[in-house]
């Protein structure tokens, strides 16, 4: 861990006021021994961390961390974008909004927009929940491969509530479902009483994936309530989906035709 740590100390003396160093600058600002600051500074270059002049041997970020900043800053994009179009849709229709993305076979909340609606159904942003039991959970696992699924869903499959598929062949058969007419829904499920729709969005860059849904309480919404939130929630989904370059809507302008 030593070796690591040594390694992120010669990296955090890159900034934009110090956007390249020589080996003696490296030395003088990280206090290490010649042998271990030469050693640490020839690791970072050969794995593209850092980048050397061939001239002033002079050392700058490399690639590598170009790249990752990237995926960083995609990642943040696209949940920023996200938000924005969930605040105007939970504006319009006073329910909450959750954008979430998936570890493993769980959801993890990232967002939450409120509602205006005096029955607001809230889960704290680092909430875990199973994404089997979820709309945008299982909206996102739609997404991915029939074996990424397989690798995901534990073989002891979790107990879950009655209206949640009960096994990995019903599971499956709502993933296909999903996949086949673009609805992802969920009604008693993670909350009793409460419903929610949602859809998976993916970065066309990046390939991140991330979960959007909008909850309501069961009791308290009428079908067209319920009916006008699927039509807000599909018209944000083909919007961001242009927005973003997520495959899928690719695929989806080019099957209607919209492409041209």
């Amino acid at each position: 861990m030593s070796a690591l740590t040594n390694a992120i100390d010669i990296l955090r003396c890159f900034s934009t006021s110090r956007p390249n160093l020589s080996f003696a600058d490296v030395q003088v600002l990280t206090g290490k021994p010649k042998s271990s600051t030469s050693r640490l500074l020839r690791s970072l270059r050969d794995c593209g961390l850092l980048e050397q002049d061939p001239h002033s041997r002079r050392y700058r970020p490399g690639l590598l961390t170009f790249e990752l900043g990237r995926l960083h800053r995609a990642h943040d994009d696209l949940i920023a974008t996200a938000e924005r179009e969930l605040r105007d849709v939970c504006a319009r229709t006073g329910h909450t909004g959750y954008i979430a993305v998936l570890d493993g076979y769980q959801q993890v909340v990232l967002r939450i927009v409120p509602g205006s609606n005096p029955l607001r159904v809230v889960n704290p942003p680092g909430q875990r929940t199973p994404a089997i039991i979820t709309s945008n959970g299982r909206a996102m696992l739609a997404r991915l491969s029939d074996q990424e699924i397989r690798a995901r869903v534990p073989l002891d499959y979790p107990k879950v509530p009655a209206n949640s598929p009960q096994n990995f062949t019903e599971l499956m058969a709502r993933l296909n479902e999903i996949r086949r007419s673009g609805i992802s829904d969920a009604a008693d499920e993670a909350i009793e009483g409460v419903g929610s729709q949602g859809f998976a969005l993916a970065s066309g860059d990046s390939g991140e994936l991330i979960g959007i849904a909008i909850s309501y309480s069961v009791q308290a919404t009428t079908e067209i309530e319920r009916a006008n939130v699927r039509r807000e929630l599909g018209a944000m989904a083909a919007k961001l989906r242009r927005m973003t370059g997520d495959p899928l809507g690719q695929t989806i302008e080019q099957l209607t035709g919209l492409a041209s």
